[in-house]
């Protein structure tokens, strides 16, 4: 970005701000994209030895900890926004002013491309992939 060698990138904001990233991009577009967040694991073997109380125990608290870091995580994302706006003059655009329907018009007709590649490169199950990230 600062070197203009490409013109935008995408990551949580929280991940953006610790690289520093907001001094060399003057524009910031909340596309409202997907919620990926980190796994949380427990050893198969160790799980199913457990009880089935035990198991829900295990389950409440896994949910509990997604949500709670969900909620750190956003929490910081208005002060994030204001502080980039008011010390980088970082421009913000929210998802309602993008005119997302452009960009739908704009692709259409990407994903049956898609399909035909996959296909032609010998993947049977192309539709099914595709419609797992499309529905």
């Amino acid at each position: 970005l600062q070197q203009k060698t490409v013109e935008g990138q995408e990551n949580p904001l929280p991940a953006i701000d610790a690289a520093s990233v907001q001094e060399v991009q003057p524009y910031c577009s909340m596309w409202n994209a997907i919620y990926d967040c980190l796994f949380f694991c427990i050893n198969g073997d160790i799980y199913n030895s457990m009880t089935p109380e035990q198991q829900e125990v295990i389950d409440e608290c896994g949910r509990l900890a997604t949500q709670y870091e969900r909620e750190i995580n956003r929490a910081g994302d208005d002060e994030i926004m204001n502080r980039w706006q008011n010390e980088n003059g970082v421009t913000i655009t929210n998802y309602e002013d993008m005119g997302i329907d452009s960009f739908k018009q704009a692709v259409d007709g990407v994903d049956e491309w898609y399909q035909k590649e996959l296909e032609g490169q010998g993947y049977d199950d192309a539709k099914e992939l595709i419609e797992t990230f499309t529905k």
